[in-house]
Order: C-alpha cells, then structure tokens, then sequence
C-alpha cells in the first residue's frame, strides 16, 4: 500500500546530476528580477505568447488539436466553443489565467484541485470537479493498435483519501521549508499523476499544478516561456520517465530521478530560451530589421513567419514582411507556399 510521507525527501541523497540542475536552476531564479527591470516591454509580450503556445500545446500532448485561426479567437474569448475540442482550450485557457493572476491567493489542496478541475471543463457537458467514480489504468498503444495496461492508478475509492495525504504532506513540507522545493514539486506531480484522481483531464491538471507550485516557490519562468510546449516537443521522454518512475509505486519502491531530472530539465529549457529571448532584445533593440536578417541569415532549413515572431516577439509583422520582401528581392530567400503559413529557405 503506498505511504505518502514527505518527511523522507529530507534524507534522499541525489545523484550529481540532479543536484547540478537544481544549482543551475536557481542560479536562473536570481536573474528574474533584472529581467523586469531591463525588459519589462518584451516580458509582457512573452506573457502573452505563453498563454496561447500553453494552452494549444498542453491539449495537444493529450490528442486535443484545433486550428490556429480557431484557437486565436477562443483564446481572445471572441468566440464560444463550437465543440468538445473548443470546449476544453477555453476551460483550459480559463485555469491557466486564474494561475497566473491569482496563484498567491491559490492554496494547494485537494479542493482547490477539485475547483480547478471543475473550472477546466466548464464548457462541456462533462461534470469537473469530483474524483473519479470508476476505476481507471494508463494504457499504451502499440504501432499495430494492441493495447497494454502500463500503470493501474488508486482505486476510485481510496482516491479521496490519497489526495488528502497527498496535498497535506505538500502543505506540512512547504511550510517547514525542509526540503528543496524543486524537488518536493517534482515528486507531488508523479504522486498526482500516479494516483490519477480524474475520470479524464489529469495531464491537463497536472501541469496548472506544476505551474503553480513553481509560483508558490519564486519561480517565475512559466509566466514567460511555455512548459507545456517544451513538454509537447519532449513528449515521448515525458511519458518514458513517467512510466519509469512509476514502476513499483504502490509499494514505494520506485525510482524517482528518471521523472526528477526530466522536469527539471524541462525547468532549465524554458529558462535557457527566457534568457536567449531577453538577451537578444537587450543587446540589439536598436534595429529591428537587422535581428530578423540575422534570424534568416543563422537558419538552418526552412523557416515560417511563426518562427521569426517567435524569436523577435516585438518586431511588427510590417516590418517582417517588408524585410523578407527585400531579401525575396535580393535573391536572398525563396518562398515555399503562399500565405501566412508559407515555408521560406535561403538561396
């Protein structure tokens, strides 16, 4: 039967690795402030991409795929959901704004969760908010479309009881400070995963939750750079670890550095990219055009319109235009396709 008892944490000795990503991390943490204070325009523009690129990439890991077009107008609430699809991007873009707006005012509890489930499918005639009534397991597909059980979660009857132990041991470890706090996130989430509390929607939770925790502990990356899209582009090292770290769980006897060092990792992606972002734009926002000529000049392969905007978030879409036109021009690039969506490469 499993024991959650946090207490332990305090006596894990980790692996080298674990400790240089944690050291890394936080070495991370105390560049936020010069962040603000140096690039506040450009971190207000992050925060905004961030929210879409999140909310499009953390349904997407769960087979939940909309258009662009679509997606852009739910996500500037112009629209209702037309379907169960539309449905669960508004409920998670909802959840995902309260985390950010309000995480100090959020406690971590079992019925905060339950709210926070309750408010991510607000837009579809499936009831959130309540644990799930039936058991349920995490199956794998194979490529020839058989089936296997991977993990058999709580059952549906100790599942209130779990998420009590649960939050509770998260609460009593935060408040005593006693363990690393990066740590202690990382092993609530596989606990929560593990124990998988929802009839449907627990990936989808499980990283609010992430989210929120790592507001809780002065981590602030998320609020700028997409965790659900670094995940979505590591998502079969994000289901590897997961299914390692959860093997022997319910015995307490599993190996928690596989999911550990994936979320860190995870953590230090999205710093790495905060940090590549802010520096370009303070080391040359003088001239605009010229950063989207070098962005063009250092591609390798093809590259869209998305991906200039990605990089230079405050460069307009004139001035994009106008410098790809000059470069089309000089012979310099070539257009792959018509359109907004259409591939560029160089000659």
């Amino acid at each position: 039967m499993r024991i959650y008892n946090y207490e332990l944490l305090k006596m894990l000795m980790q692996p080298m690795e674990t400790v240089h990503l944690i050291a890394k991390i936080n070495e991370y943490k105390g560049k936020q402030e010069l962040y603000k204070q140096q690039a506040a325009q450009i971190l207000d523009t992050l925060k905004n991409m961030a929210i879409i690129q999140s909310t499009k990439a953390s349904n997407a890991i769960e087979g939940i795929i909309i258009t662009d077009s679509r997606l852009k107008s739910i996500m500037e609430s112009k629209t209702d959901p037309l379907d169960r699809s539309e449905g669960e991007i508004a409920g998670y873009r909802d959840v995902l704004q309260l985390v950010h707006a309000s995480y100090e005012a959020i406690p971590v509890n079992a019925n905060v969760i339950m709210q926070l489930h309750k408010e991510l499918y607000h837009y579809i005639p499936m009831e959130g908010g309540r644990w799930k009534n039936a058991d349920n397991v995490i199956s794998e597909t194979y490529p020839d479309g058989t089936k296997r059980i991977r993990f058999e979660p709580v059952s549906a009857f100790e599942t209130p009881r779990a998420m009590e132990f649960l939050c509770q041991e998260l609460r009593e470890r935060l408040n005593k400070e006693d363990v690393e706090p990066l740590i202690l996130i990382s092993v609530f989430i596989l606990d929560f995963l593990s124990i998988h509390p929802f009839n449907d929607g627990n990936g989808r939770m499980a990283r609010p939750l992430t989210l929120l925790l790592l507001y809780h502990c002065g981590f602030e990356v998320g609020r700028y750079i997409s965790l659900e899209k670094i995940i979505e582009d590591t998502k079969e090292r994000y289901y590897e670890t997961l299914r390692q770290s959860s093997q022997d769980w319910h015995s307490n006897q599993n190996n928690i550095s596989p999911w550990i060092n994936y979320l860190l990792m995870t953590f230090i992606a999205a710093y790495k990219e905060l940090e590549e972002r802010v520096g370009v734009i303070e080391t040359k926002k003088g001239n605009k055009s010229a950063r989207v000529c070098q962005f063009v000049e250092y591609k390798i392969g093809f590259f869209t319109k998305a991906d200039i905007r990605q990089a230079c978030p405050d460069v307009s879409e004139a001035t994009i235009n106008r410098v790809l036109n000059e470069l089309k021009e000089a012979q310099l690039i070539m257009p792959d396709g018509l359109g907004r969506n259409a591939k560029w490469k160089k000659l």
